[in-house]
């Protein structure tokens, strides 16, 4: 199915947490962002959210790389990034809010910060949430929610991503209401200076790991991917902002 036509970035991603919170009646207090109708109103029928978090997943980076994420397709929407470094952008993806509210900086700022994630909030209204995360991030959120699976940093950063996929898969034996997943290749790739093609294969790996991972939701189940920063290095260029997928399934 062909993606429909992108919508150039008029959000944030302080806008994501909003809009799951509205989709699954979480209550989110003091979040900076709001939830996007464009999403909220053609969502309604889901009643449950896997948010995949694709790291440095920018938005031209997308489309650039999306000839090799057939299955990462849907409605596109451009996210004004709010960070470049990943544990302050997706602490704003988790709480809706920019880094100078939350002030988490660092793993360690987790357990120090009074603003609580998405998934806290979900957990404290009843509702089932998980996490599959790196070791340390995962470390951090083990006393806020009961459903967190970490993945021990690695070289091999397409081995850790096969593991991401698996400890997902496991979790979701849970029935999970919402769970957030992280992948890091394109990142690491990035960072090492790699080649296109060596970004595309990455791209193509954590797409078959999306695929599969869709085969074990039901179809009510809404799928969201999201970039945390753009890219960086220079192998794609222009990037500042980030993609937001919400999957055709």
């Amino acid at each position: 199915m062909m993606a429909a036509p992108p919508i150039r970035a008029v959000r944030s991603l302080v806008d994501i947490a909003p809009t799951i919170a509205e989709l699954l009646s979480i209550p989110l207090p003091g979040a900076d962002g709001v939830a996007i109708p464009e999403l909220t109103d053609c969502l309604q029928r889901c009643d449950r959210t896997v948010l995949v978090i694709v790291d440095s997943l920018g938005y031209f980076t997308y489309h650039r790389l999306q000839p090799y994420m057939p299955h990462i397709r849907g409605t596109v929407i451009g996210c004004r990034a709010v960070a470049d470094h990943t544990t302050p952008a997706i602490a704003s993806i988790l709480t809706g809010c920019r880094p100078d509210t939350h002030r988490i900086f660092t793993t360690a700022d987790v357990h120090t910060s009074p603003i609580k994630s998405i998934l806290e909030l979900a957990e404290e209204s009843g509702i089932r949430s998980a996490l599959v995360i790196e070791r340390e991030g995962a470390r951090a959120m083990k006393t806020k929610i009961d459903l967190v699976a970490g993945v021990d940093d690695s070289r091999d950063i397409l081995d850790y991503d096969t593991k991401i996929k698996e400890r997902t898969i496991e979790l979701l034996k849970h029935e999970p209401v919402l769970m957030v997943v992280h992948f890091r290749a394109i990142d690491r790739y990035a960072h090492e200076a790699r080649s296109f093609d060596e970004l595309a294969y990455a791209a193509e790996r954590i797409d078959n790991h999306l695929c599969e991972i869709c085969r074990n939701l039901s179809r009510s189940t809404c799928v969201i991917v999201c970039g945390d920063h753009p890219i960086h290095g220079t192998c794609i260029e222009g990037d500042q902002d980030v993609a937001l997928i919400v999957l055709d399934r």
